[in-house]
């Protein structure tokens, strides 16, 4: 850390994606109970409740897709993880939109959910575009004599620490 200029991963970033890992097992923990809720109480046609259930799981697993892109490209400072990741969000908002607006029978507790998950990846998506702009730039490179000099300036703090305790 000390040998480099400065470290160009998004932490704001990385701490949202997993936030958003949590909020996601919640989001899919939530939608089968009002699932659940729904196919007790509410009269479904043939194969809509199937096919919406089935939908759950597949905007699950596409938004775990995409927070592994995201986490990986944001710290391995890879633009094509990152821009994999935005592609992925652009779909994940798509099924959130769904869950949103468009299925069967919406209740005002999935518009909240899916509110707040929309929410999560308009922050996430700005953030890692910052972050793609920001990796962009040209970093300065430490020449091999001022790696030496910083090495030698943490070796120093690092005896002087010790003699202090």
């Amino acid at each position: 850390m000390f040998l480099s200029v400065s470290d160009q991963s998004s932490t704001a970033l990385h701490i949202l994606l997993h936030v958003n890992i949590v909020y996601t097992i919640f989001w899919f923990i939530m939608e089968i109970l009002l699932f659940l809720f729904k196919y007790y109480n509410l009269i479904y046609t043939n194969f809509s409740f199937g096919i919406e259930i089935s939908s759950i799981f597949v905007l699950c697993f596409n938004d775990f897709l995409r927070h592994f892109f995201g986490i990986k490209g944001n710290l391995m400072l890879n633009p094509t993880l990152l821009i994999l990741f935005l592609i992925y969000g652009l779909f994940c908002a798509i099924g959130f939109v769904f869950f949103l607006l468009l299925q069967s029978y919406t209740t005002r507790t999935e518009m909240l959910l899916s509110g707040i998950s929309l929410m999560l990846i308009l922050i996430e998506t700005l953030l890692s575009i910052i972050t793609l702009i920001r990796n962009s730039r040209a970093m300065p490179v430490l020449t091999k004599e001022q790696q030496i000099i910083r090495l030698n300036q943490a070796q120093t703090r690092f005896q002087r620490s010790i003699k202090s305790d």
